[in-house]
């Protein structure tokens, strides 16, 4: 394991334990102290003096919140945050010193937390305006079955203080790797009622379980198949094909594995402290938080330890979905579920024209991760194997009974050129660069490319057949 790996997994099995002594400090003032104090901790001791970029960032957007009024303030914090990335990865063009990963993995999270906030305050005055309008038509402001609204819950966000804008940034849960939370859901963790009485220890287990196999897998794989061989001349001037394509396959599981052990550790560090633990009956959804608003009527009010709690607000992904799905569209939908919230909420339903939501979105998750050319080279291509599936899906699938043979034989032609294609493509991503991308994929002929683009011809092929006899029973 590298040095910066050390760090994280340092840093995230200790913050386990330390959320079951969070979870026991009940004052909201005190609460917020310790885990800003262990989280700003942290990041001054990991990052030292990059820790003035996020310290910039959260300054910058506090400004704006403040002379901004909610119809412009989440454009301008959207730009000031996703334009002061490109500083922070630029910087030494500037004669400054090349920010460290651990401070690139805060600035990350950070960019997210920050814009989403001013875009959360935006929503909430335009919600407010409806209702006073008498227009307000919202699931969201409707109390569920045998549930009544709180008189004094107020949807109206206002602008946070400069003191807990901070202590929601540097919160010690998820500052390096999330899971993305908003505001609220930090919020409702800090005022959380009886925070010790919240059963933790089976969702903890359900989410541990997990980790002997993912942890194993990456320390035994991560062995035979480091990274940086695939950088060196030895790699293309003594291998095969056919070992290209093997090394490929161990590549792409070492960084799944990475992942999801990461991910885990993240989500029993959110469980233990009690971060995004909600009610049932409030139907939390990854990375919203509660979407049913309300309190439950005096009659059927229980205990804490009676009320059933989930903590899908936190939950980061789905590994038995990721594995088992058929294609890439159901693999990412479960994979980093959080920030795919954060793309979909600030990004994909804000853009006005549909056709271009797709490509806005893999653009701006390409730019967040980072400026090296082989992220666009691996979000391009993943749009395109998307595009692929879905003609693929309306020209073929559509004809196959759900139930037939040939529709579980599709199923699995499906998840196999899924994961063929996945450890193709992240090829690009993990060589960061577009020479180095290129150069990969040129070794193996760019096979997943070119099958790609015969299938989308196919499909398309078969599908005008289809529709030029559909045309044909219209006329009859």
């Amino acid at each position: 394991m590298s040095p910066d790996e050390l760090i994280y997994l340092s840093l995230l099995v200790l913050s386990i334990p330390l959320g079951g002594l969070v979870r026991q400090v009940r004052d909201h003032t005190w609460r917020r102290a310790v885990v800003f104090a262990v989280g700003a901790g942290q990041v001054l001791l990991t990052c030292r003096w990059d820790t003035l970029h996020s310290l910039v960032s959260i300054l910058g957007t506090f400004t704006i919140l403040k002379t901004a009024g909610p119809r412009t303030c989440h454009l301008l914090t959207f730009v000031w945050c996703f334009g002061y990335l490109a500083f922070f990865r630029t910087c030494h063009l500037f004669h400054l010193p090349y920010p460290a990963a651990v401070a690139n993995a805060v600035q990350l999270v950070l960019t997210l937390k920050l814009s989403s906030v001013a875009f959360d305050i935006r929503d909430s005055h335009v919600a407010e305006k409806s209702r006073k309008d008498g227009n307000d038509n919202s699931a969201n402001n409707r109390a569920s079955e045998g549930t009544k609204n709180k008189p004094t819950e107020q949807a109206l966000l206002p602008v946070p203080s400069l003191t807990d804008l901070f202590c929601y940034s540097y919160c010690y849960i998820g500052v390096y790797t999330g899971p993305f939370y908003k505001y609220r859901t930090y919020h409702d963790f800090i005022y959380q009622e009886k925070p010790s009485s919240v059963p933790v220890l089976q969702p903890l287990l359900d989410r541990a379980k997990w980790m002997p196999l993912t942890g194993g897998v990456f320390l035994l794989a991560s062995r035979y198949f480091p990274i940086a061989y695939a950088h060196t001349e030895e790699f293309y001037a003594t291998s095969g094909v056919p070992y290209r394509l093997w090394y490929m396959l161990g590549m792409f599981l070492v960084f799944r594995m990475r992942m999801y052990s990461a991910w885990i550790l993240a989500e029993c560090s959110c469980i233990t402290a009690g971060m995004g633990a909600y009610e049932e009956w409030r139907k939390p959804k990854c990375g919203q938080g509660p979407t049913v608003r309300g309190t439950l009527e005096p009659g059927g009010n229980k205990s804490a330890q009676e009320t059933r709690y989930n903590f899908d607000t936190i939950k980061n992904v789905d590994i038995y979905w990721v594995e088992r799905g058929t294609t890439i569209r159901s693999g990412m939908k479960h994979w980093n579920m959080t920030v795919q919230y954060w793309m979909a909420e600030y990004i994909y339903r804000r853009v006005p024209y549909k056709s271009f939501r797709f490509p806005v979105v893999f653009v701006v998750s390409a730019y967040w991760h980072g400026i090296h050319g082989g992220y666009y080279l691996f979000f391009l291509s993943v749009a395109l194997m998307q595009i692929v599936e879905f003609k693929c899906d309306a020209a073929f699938k559509s004809r196959l009974s759900p139930d037939s043979t040939a529709a579980s034989v599709y199923g699995f032609v499906s998840w196999f050129l899924k994961y063929r294609a996945g450890e193709y493509y992240t090829m690009a991503f993990l060589l960061l660069t577009i020479t180095d991308g290129l150069r990969c994929w040129q070794s193996v002929y760019f096979y997943t490319h070119v099958l790609h683009l015969l299938l989308l011809a196919l499909a398309y092929i078969v599908g005008s057949g289809g529709h030029r006899e559909k045309n044909k029973e219209k006329i009859k």
